[in-house]
């Protein structure tokens, strides 16, 4: 009769850890087929200060001219106009090239 038990629970087990394996991996595999570009775009005032238009902000204690979206360590491309924005508080939202937040820092 144990020997029953004890071969249930073994499989049991086995199958739990299997799937504690795989667990993860169909989590990546999610992100990573989940589009990069955002659906919506971020409005004045969505975190960190942030405006559309950096010429907004001239008056922000952090704002330095010629800070801009697009040349921010965050800005991960787009077209003229928007683009992606890798700071967590912009996940899946495009910001505009032109756009300031107080997160920014000098990029390329």
């Amino acid at each position: 009769m144990y020997d029953k038990i004890d071969t249930a629970r073994r499989a049991l087990l086995s199958k739990l850890a299997a799937l504690g394996a795989i667990a993860p991996l169909t989590g990546v595999a999610i992100t990573a087929g989940s589009p990069a570009a955002a659906d919506e775009r971020a409005e004045d005032g969505h975190a960190h200060d942030y405006v559309n238009d950096a010429a907004d902000a001239a008056d922000h204690r952090r704002y330095r001219e010629g800070s801009l979206c697009s040349n921010c360590i965050f800005w991960q491309g787009g077209d003229e106009e928007w683009g992606g924005c890798q700071h967590p508080a912009f996940r899946n939202v495009e910001v505009n090239a032109n756009g300031w937040c107080n997160a920014w820092a000098r990029g390329s």
